[in-house]
């Protein structure tokens, strides 16, 4: 039987959560949605929720695109 991803072994933030660690507006969130920079939330009842190793994956993407030349095995 294949084992299927549960919301108990996932971090879900709220827009206000992933706005916070952003420090953005949660309109700007939605904004970047819309603009295919941000990965979609999921719903989880009529809520918007994100995985937190999604919101993670997004700031390590921005990160290598502001430092391209940094070699992350080098810290």
């Amino acid at each position: 039987m294949t084992q299927k991803s549960t919301c108990r072994d996932e971090n879900l933030l709220t827009p206000g959560d992933v706005a916070s660690r952003l420090r953005v507006s949660q309109r700007q969130i939605y904004n970047l949605v819309s603009t295919n920079g941000f990965p979609s939330p999921m719903k989880v009842g009529r809520q918007n929720r994100w995985r937190e190793i999604d919101v993670a994956n997004y700031l390590a993407q921005l990160a290598e695109a502001a430092n391209p030349n940094v070699d992350p095995e080098a810290a």
